[in-house]
């Protein structure tokens, strides 16, 4: 019965950490073609964000290119708008929470009588060609506002380039795309990775052996938090990163590698870090090995299982809280103020995440969270940042209408 019910919780895990890979692949790059711009074209690019944001741009050159003023010749459609959401995969909790969150936008919209009460909703589930079929399908039935976690950074691009022409507004939802009349709404992988990274080197104390477990190999959003948290250990020489492992974003892919590791390293792990939803996993395989749990087990992605494991453990914990629906509702904020005529003054807008310590652990955990859980610890609040936040991006244009999360 027990192996039954770890087998029915592996492939519960497979399943989610699915999800990921296929938004992961919106970004694929090896590393070797990823070449960090002169300290003069850094500076030159960054200058195009925000003076209140442009912190969040660092490392902006292992994403799409920041391009300025991308709708200045783009006009809105009149109200009431058609909203339509584009889904490269909707197997699993965050994927869920994102749309929930955009109907639960649009509804609003409608009450207000500035859309349409349905999202027309697809779901390509990972197959790039059958999701550009589904955008243009989108496009021809009369989308205003298209929506999308797309599968690829390129792959979409014939058809968000026609929607621009036709005066649809295309937002993609933390995947970003290099698409021309495409925004994106997003967190900046590399600035968090550095974020966790500085934080976990001074919580170690400058000193000890760290475990990283990265998602897939060859994806830019796993070289990019990876190389973030490396960048942040450099000014730490008696920091050793002793295992850096790929663990797929699936716990049981991680929690095989991180045995598979501990059989053949003896020296004692001091902290361990996942890029997403492998911490856990990492942490059960040191207790199968026999090995101390060090205090400092962190996790890129909040979940609520990692939040049971930090309670269950008390650990000096850290993570990122990015859940599905927070980021549909900054990237509904973007959209609205789009829609009312307010011009961007770039294609990508980065959003800090909050973070939870343990400093505030309780206002995320809730009673009753297990390891079991596929649910995410989102702000009380409901937003990643204050709705202001977004002022700084927009110029012109009439005051957005209000919605809340």
């Amino acid at each position: 019965m027990k192996s039954s019910r770890n087998l029915r919780r592996a492939r519960l895990c497979s399943l989610l950490a699915l999800g990921w890979l296929l938004s992961a692949a919106a970004d694929r790059a090896v590393a070797a073609d990823i070449v960090a711009p002169s300290d003069a074209d850094k500076e030159k690019v960054m200058a195009q964000a925000p003076p209140g944001a442009r912190q969040y741009y660092d490392g902006y050159w292992f994403s799409p290119p920041i391009i300025a003023d991308p709708l200045a010749n783009w006009q809105p459609h009149k109200a009431p708008w058609q909203f339509c959401h584009n889904e490269s995969y909707l197997g699993n909790s965050w994927r869920a929470a994102l749309l929930d969150e955009v109907k639960k936008g649009v509804a609003q919209l409608a009450k207000q009588g500035l859309a349409k009460p349905d999202v027309m909703v697809t779901n390509s589930n990972g197959d790039i060609n059958v999701e550009l079929t589904q955008l243009r399908a989108q496009i021809a039935q009369g989308c205003d506002v298209i929506i999308s976690f797309p599968g690829s950074a390129t792959g979409l691009c014939s058809a968000i380039e026609e929607a621009a022409d036709k005066g649809i507004l295309f937002i993609a939802i933390d995947s970003q795309v290099s698409c021309r009349g495409a925004l994106n709404v997003a967190q900046n992988p590399y600035y968090y990775g550095k974020y966790e990274g500085d934080w976990i080197a001074k919580e170690m104390g400058g000193k000890g052996n760290i475990v990283i477990i990265n998602g897939q190999p060859g994806v830019s959003v796993t070289i990019a938090k990876r190389q973030g948290m490396l960048d942040a250990m450099k000014p730490y020489p008696n920091i050793k990163v002793s295992g850096d492992l790929y663990g797929m974003w699936t716990p049981a892919v991680a929690k095989s590698e991180m045995l598979k590791y501990l059989a053949t390293h003896p020296e004692p792990v001091d902290a361990v870090w996942s890029s997403g939803q492998m911490s856990v996993a990492g942490g059960e395989a040191l207790e199968q090995a026999g090995r101390p749990l060090p205090k400092i087990v962190t996790d890129g992605t909040n979940m609520c299982s990692y939040m049971a494991y930090w309670k269950d453990h008390d650990l000096d914990g850290f993570t990122l809280a990015g859940g599905g629906a927070p980021m549909a509702f900054g990237a509904l904020q973007v959209a609205i103020r789009a829609m009312s005529g307010q011009k961007p003054k770039v294609n990508t807008i980065y959003m800090p995440i909050p973070v939870i310590t343990n400093a505030n652990f309780k206002d995320y955990y809730k009673p009753g969270m297990t390891v079991q859980d596929t649910c995410w610890a989102d702000p009380p609040d409901g937003r990643l940042v204050p709705d202001e936040y977004f002022d700084q991006f927009f110029t012109g244009g009439q005051p957005q209408p209000k919605i809340l999360p």
